[in-house]
């Protein structure tokens, strides 16, 4: 017996997140980063991005706060080659994407200094736009109390 299949608009329409964002109206997302690779983290950024997007779409305002910790501040560094980055031009392209999404209302990008004493890396050799705070551990407590959900991106 073949089986039948209703093809009619409303059922090949595209998933939406309706029943989650039932009542939501701004979406607090923390973005805990860890992740060191510039090719697995752009496309990574490419997610972050489209979960943007995809708020907007279903009516959810974007609030979003990207902690970058451990090795991940080092593609950070506006200088690449001191900061010890071997893969150089997977960062720039990297830079290039954190510094368009940077643009967008309701994003926020933080340095965990914990981290850049290690590189080492000083507030004033970050990427422009970007912040150092003392500790990204305390950025995900006071977030989180704040109403952001934390996600790991490592």
């Amino acid at each position: 017996m073949e089986a039948v299949f209703d093809l009619t608009p409303a059922a090949t329409a595209a998933p939406d997140d309706r029943e989650a964002l039932r009542g939501v109206d701004v979406g607090r997302i923390f973005w805990d980063v860890t992740l060191s690779d510039p090719t697995a983290l752009a496309g990574r950024l490419g997610v972050i991005r489209q979960t943007y997007e995809d708020m907007l779409h279903q009516n959810v305002q974007p609030k979003m706060v990207l902690a970058f910790r451990g090795g991940a501040v080092r593609l950070l560094a506006e200088d690449l080659n001191a900061a010890g980055v071997e893969q150089y031009a997977e960062a720039r392209v990297l830079q290039e994407r954190l510094t368009e999404f940077l643009e967008l209302p309701g994003v926020r990008m933080e340095s965990c200094y914990i981290a850049m004493r290690r590189v080492p890396l000083e507030p004033d050799q970050l990427l422009s736009g970007i912040h150092s705070v003392g500790n990204t551990f305390l950025s995900a407590m006071g977030y989180g109390q704040k109403g952001f959900v934390s996600i790991a991106i490592n």
